[in-house]
């Protein structure tokens, strides 16, 4: 096949992934809040799935949320290769719990520390940029002493100023800051808009000859949360958030499984692992009490259904030369067989006699022309699909 993907102006979708799913996404309205042992769970089945660094919660916002990101934290460190982070705001408090958290398992951790910069922000805080100014070094300095890594987080930058970004920037400078987290909180960002301020601020720090790496983290009210996230991979964002299923406050996060499909597309050589991230959306999905919508992304109940005719007819064809790649690319870009499904052809309506001959063939039944009209003119005077019963039984009253 020819990949017109491959003509890129950027570079590859190359990068980690940063999973928020136990702290952002459980923030989403109407989630069941897991228990501390499915949580647990969830830590396995990301590391299971490829993803080695997380945000595992937000110790700061009192002593049971503390001592749960103690057990977080504890079982997250028998898997060394996960980056472990907490979150928390400039507040002395918050900063010094997650220090605690390092100290007391003994192990490294990122303070994922968060400030409101945009004007909107500033205006309703009735903040102005020398408080930002302070509260960003007192986080720096609390950081220093607790022995955390500090990484700065932005909320609202896409909506924040060049000149107030560069006073933050160079406070940033100050404190010795080597990630910055760069957040379209509320979703206002399009791609072009992400890849210039993620242009600039990499310019920024360049100029001045400091090496900062830089997270993405966004937000899907516009429905533009994944198409932001990897141009952000592509612009330079060497760490880009998301959560499981994209569940998040308001119209949720980006969706991290969907990262990972399209990173693991552009190239199977990755370490991420299609068959255990499904396990892990149908985890966060029983433990949230959220469904997965049928159409959603590789991960749906019916996105690898066809019941068009015309699309019956290539697969049956690709089947019949016995081609599992074929079978899976033909009619769709994602390769169902990493996931454990296969292409699956509905008896409905829409159907043609191939739809009929691909049921009897991937069942190793036979049937003649005048049996497999039949079926067709039943399904097409219903208004609902034919399910094997439905089949099999009127196959044998003919």
């Amino acid at each position: 096949m020819y990949d017109w993907n491959e003509l890129r102006t950027s570079r590859s979708l190359s990068g980690t992934f940063f999973d928020e799913t136990l702290r952002d996404g459980i923030q989403a309205p109407g989630v069941q809040l897991p228990t501390l042992d499915q949580k647990l769970e969830i830590i396995d089945l990301m590391y299971q799935s490829g993803i080695r660094s997380a945000d595992l919660g937000f110790p700061g916002s009192g002593p049971a949320a503390l001592a749960e990101c103690l057990e977080l934290s504890s079982h997250a460190a028998g898997y060394p290769a996960i980056t472990q982070a907490f979150a928390g705001r400039t507040h002395p408090s918050d900063v010094r719990a997650i220090c605690e958290i390092g100290q007391r398992v003994g192990t490294p951790v990122e303070a994922y520390v968060f400030i409101g910069v945009s004007p909107i922000r500033q205006y309703v805080e009735d903040w102005d940029t020398n408080f930002l100014v302070r509260s960003i070094r007192a986080a720096g300095e609390e950081c220093q002493r607790g022995g955390a890594d500090f990484v700065l987080v932005l909320e609202d930058a896409v909506r924040c100023s060049p000149e107030v970004l560069a006073a933050l920037y160079d406070t940033a400078l100050d404190v010795g800051v080597r990630r910055l987290a760069l957040c379209d909180t509320v979703g206002a960002a399009v791609p072009s808009g992400t890849a210039a301020l993620i242009r600039w601020t990499a310019e920024y720090f360049a100029t001045r000859e400091h090496v900062v790496a830089l997270d993405w983290h966004g937000h899907n009210d516009r429905g533009l949360a994944l198409a932001n996230s990897l141009v952000a991979l592509a612009t330079g964002c060497d760490r880009v958030h998301g959560t499981v299923l994209g569940v998040g406050e308001r119209a949720g996060n980006a969706s991290i499984d969907q990262l990972i499909l399209n990173t693991w597309l552009d190239d199977a050589a990755t370490d991420y692992d299609l068959m255990a991230l499904s396990a892990y959306c149908d985890y966060v999905s029983a433990s949230l009490a959220i469904e997965i919508p049928p159409n959603y992304p590789a991960m749906g109940r019916d996105v690898f259904k066809t019941s068009a005719g015309v699309h019956a007819a290539a697969i049956l064809k690709a089947h019949e030369k016995e081609d599992a790649e074929i079978k899976d690319l033909v009619y769709s870009s994602v390769p169902a067989r990493f996931l454990g499904r296969e292409q699956e052809i509905v008896i409905d309506a829409s159907a043609g006699v191939s739809n009929v001959r691909y049921w009897l063939a991937t069942r190793g039944l036979e049937a003649d022309d005048a049996a497999v009209l039949e079926v067709l003119r039943v399904a097409k005077s219903r208004r609902q699909p034919m399910d094997d019963n439905d089949v099999r039984q009127l196959l044998e009253n003919l």
